[in-house]
């Protein structure tokens, strides 16, 4: 017959055990994150002669150097979801310029945070984003501050049509409004807009003859004399081959602009002597761009070592006489090692009468360190972390 003691021991085991299992049941095991680390350190020698801006010295320049930091999983029952974090120098200062979550499988992609705002299709072969803004980029009409042409707040969704090359984009947010916000910016969501996009991975990049093509239509709130009023513009670009020699590649870019302008605009307005900053103004005049490159890149045993490249710019604004202004830009790109390139730079800008007259002269010499570091890696990739940012060559 059992004693107490047994039956004591027999019933603490059960509870221990039923314990243990409840414990287990509760148990939500963690999974480390895949983390992409990611960015570039860009500083370039800046010499200038400016007619339209005369007070600007010759300097050392590290803007577009920038941190990336990438972070994703694997969910439960299909895609992946994370978030990315980026700081970039701006005008000598750390902002963030990508801060956002999102999720994509095979079908599709959504964003949402701050990042890289859809107002452009082609991305040119210049050092930086800004050498040609005005004329590759949609400007914001409510800010003055360059960052806010480049980068707000939005929700984006993607449409994956064959899973791979095409794409349906939709996207909606607000734009910057700069430190101190013109008197007129609206407030809440002020941005939408909608396209279409063809871009051939990387793997065959050289052997088809259409890389990169695409339309999108922008539009954007804009106070007009107190009330309220959307603006639009559309984009169309594409890059193509020239050849199908990967080694020594020849290659071509067309990007047009076409904005419809809000509100009336005068000379005064958007010529470079107003006293005022004239950014927003510009971008909200009716205007039409012209973007156009020539580019070589130099390839032996399938290693790009060395780029060269001209582009051209053409801007007109359509209800100021005389408004129209053009810009070339030559360019050398030399590949040191991986990551590290040497650049070289000149821009030439001509100013019709209607925007102040003159010309602007800018060259650049310098150095670029770019670096993509991946840990714990059981994802595999659908774009690069480096992708984010603007690139001035093609690997």
């Amino acid at each position: 017959m059992m004693n107490f003691k047994s039956i004591y021991v027999a019933a603490t085991i059960s509870l221990l055990a039923t314990a243990q299992q409840v414990a287990a049941l509760e148990v939500d095991r963690e999974v480390l994150p895949r983390t992409t680390l990611g960015g570039r350190v860009i500083a370039t020698v800046d010499a200038v002669d400016l007619d339209s801006e005369p007070t600007k010295e010759n300097e050392i320049n590290l803007d577009d150097s920038s941190v990336l930091m990438r972070f994703d999983k694997r969910m439960y029952e299909n895609g992946v979801a994370g978030a990315v974090v980026g700081f970039r120098d701006v005008e000598d200062s750390l902002r963030f310029h990508q801060l956002f979550a999102f999720y994509w499988n095979q079908d599709f992609n959504a964003e949402l945070g701050m990042t890289k705002l859809r107002n452009s299709i082609v991305e040119f072969p210049i050092i930086r984003d800004e050498d040609l803004l005005s004329y590759t980029h949609v400007g914001n009409a409510s800010s003055n501050e360059e960052f806010d042409q480049l980068y707000g707040k939005q929700l984006a969704f993607d449409w994956f049509i064959d899973k791979k090359i095409q794409k349906i984009g939709v996207w909606t947010g607000t734009l910057g409004n700069g430190e101190t916000p013109p008197s007129d910016a609206p407030d809440g969501f002020d941005y939408y807009g909608a396209g279409y996009i063809y871009e051939q991975p990387e793997d065959l990049r050289y052997v088809k003859w259409i890389r990169h093509a695409g339309l999108i239509y922008n539009s954007q709130k804009v106070r007009v004399g107190g009330s309220d009023e959307w603006m639009g513009a559309w984009i169309a670009g594409i890059e193509l081959n020239l050849n199908m020699n990967p080694v020594n590649n020849w290659s071509l870019g067309l990007q047009a602009i076409s904005n419809e302008g809000a509100g009336p605009i005068t000379a005064a307005d958007i010529n470079y002597t107003n006293p005022d900053p004239i950014i927003a103004n510009q971008a909200r005049a009716k205007y039409n761009s012209l973007v156009v490159d020539f580019r070589y890149t130099g390839r032996p045993m399938l290693l790009t070592r060395w780029q060269a490249a001209v582009t051209a710019a053409y801007k007109d604004y359509s209800d100021v006489n005389d408004a129209k202004q053009w810009s070339i830009v030559p360019n050398v790109v030399y590949k040191l090692g991986q990551g590290v390139d040497l650049l070289a730079q000149y821009k030439y800008t001509d100013y019709g009468n209607g925007l102040g007259g003159g010309s602007d002269n800018t060259f650049q010499v310098g150095v670029s360190f770019s670096l993509e570091a991946m840990y714990n890696d059981n994802i595999g990739e659908r774009d690069s972390i480096i992708n984010l940012e603007h690139g001035y060559i093609k690997k």
